[in-house]
């Protein structure tokens, strides 16, 4: 049996951990002065989380399983996501029919390779000093990210414990060791975390899936997309409709890059889901209320910037044939006595004999452990641990039954029926980008901050 890692985990999964533990008795009746809980839907049952491998010293692969899936609406995409981490690179890839792995750079590489940097933002950086500038990214960053792990155990859960906020931004800090004063934005966290239920309150939002990763087959990108939901056309409609929104924790507004983004998730979105498109995308962020709870919400479904996707794509596929994805690992003896032919010290793979040799596509940690011994057997190569972590766990969709009913169902497995992901080939469209010919995206993130 593995054992678990001491390690800490990314906090957006860790609290997604907690999803699904929620007694049914413990969600109560909306009131006005409960605004900060939602009804619920019916109790939700987490699966067993999947893990994070450690292929080579610094470099991890992890299934990217959506938070929550919608199994009732939705057909699974045929194809699983898998995250590289090395480094502060970030890659995306999955396996094609012939089990080669297939690379895909994320929207937000694209994005910070093909945009210039905004004009609001050199500005900003110039009058903060880079090193100001630098600590102020950072910890916005690590903001952005607690603000979506609250809002994600919202939309799930269907409650959150606003008194128990400080303690996760406690263990959050420690974690990853901000400074003691980052405590002080507990008050403004829950304040958003309001800010968000007063929104889905308002429009009575019903997400499809949260946080799920998918890639475009046409256009070789991939992304984890916030929340694909059902929710109303305006406040006090009866007319429902399928949307993308986006979380942002910025109170400034919301800039080109946003508006590219969401019309990126929404293509994307389309091609894995034909029969339930995505017909308008939103950019939701929290204002900084005083008396009522209240927030930002901006429709991007007609930005004029969205025209410019097929020509960034054509930049990123230039600019992704100018990189080398080869791994290179430097090991064994050197006696300088004995004249060594220093080349036997060093042993070079690409991204994609590195994933094919060891991480197994269906492995358990113990079957990557055993691959990776073996290529360290066979080539000398860098010794690969495998320390899993509990990075996530997948919620099942709702079930429609009352949560004693679903207490007393035996669990069952996950739907095996697919669907084609891409269209037919005469159906793809006339004015598709050039596939790059290096489709091993590399890039190092460089998300700009919310400022």
């Amino acid at each position: 049996m593995s054992k678990k890692s001491d390690k800490p985990g990314d906090p957006v999964k860790e609290v997604a951990g907690t999803v699904g533990n929620v007694a049914p008795e413990m969600f109560p009746e909306v009131n006005e002065e409960q605004q900060h809980i939602i009804p619920p839907f019916v109790e939700t049952k987490p699966e067993q989380p999947t893990g994070v491998f450690e292929i080579v010293p610094g470099m991890t692969v992890e299934e990217m399983t959506a938070m929550f899936f919608d199994e009732k609406t939705l057909i699974e995409p045929p194809y699983k996501v898998w995250q590289l981490n090395s480094k502060g690179h970030r890659y995306y890839y999955r396996y094609d029919d012939n089990g080669e792995p297939e690379f895909f750079p994320s929207v937000t590489t694209i994005l910070s390779q093909t945009l210039p940097k905004a004009p609001h933002l050199i500005q900003w950086i110039a009058a903060k000093g880079i090193e100001e500038a630098e600590r102020y990214k950072g910890e916005r960053a690590a903001y952005g990210t607690f603000m979506h792990a609250a809002f994600e155990e919202l939309l799930i859960n269907r409650a959150y414990d606003l008194d128990g906020l400080k303690g996760k931004l406690k263990e959050y800090i420690e974690v990853y060791r901000l400074p003691d004063d980052f405590i002080y934005y507990a008050d403004d966290l829950k304040k958003d975390v309001l800010a968000f239920a007063q929104f889905v309150l308002d429009y009575d939002v019903r997400p499809l899936a949260v946080e799920i990763a998918l890639v475009h087959p046409y256009y070789k990108y991939a992304g984890m997309i916030d929340c694909p939901c059902t929710m109303l056309a305006k406040i006090g409609s009866d007319e429902r409709i399928n949307a993308i929104v986006d979380f942002k924790s910025g109170r400034k507004g919301f800039y080109e890059e946003s508006e590219i983004q969401l019309g990126m998730y929404r293509d994307m979105w389309n091609v894995n889901f034909e029969q339930f498109p995505v017909t308008r995308i939103f950019n939701f962020s929290p204002k900084d209320w005083r008396k009522k709870p209240s927030y930002n919400l901006k429709e991007q479904t007609n930005s004029p910037n969205i025209k410019k996707i097929p020509y960034l794509l054509e930049i990123a596929a230039i600019e992704d044939e100018k990189r080398d994805n080869t791994f290179t690992a430097v090991n064994g003896l050197v006696v300088l006595d004995d004249a060594p032919d220093l080349t036997n010290n060093v042993i070079s793979l690409s991204l994609s004999e590195l994933i094919k040799t060891k991480a197994p596509k269906d492995a358990t940690p113990d079957e990557t452990t055993d691959a990776a011994d073996k290529v360290k057997a066979d080539a000398d190569a860098p010794e690969a641990t495998t320390e899993p972590e509990v990075k996530k766990t997948k919620i099942i969709k709702r079930t429609g039954k009352t949560a004693k009913e679903a207490e007393n169902k035996p669990a069952t497995t996950r739907k095996t029926a697919k669907r084609t992901v891409a269209p037919k080939k005469e159906q793809k469209p006339a004015k598709e980008p050039k596939k790059p010919k290096n489709e091993n995206k590399k890039k190092l993130l460089n998300d700009n901050p919310e400022i």
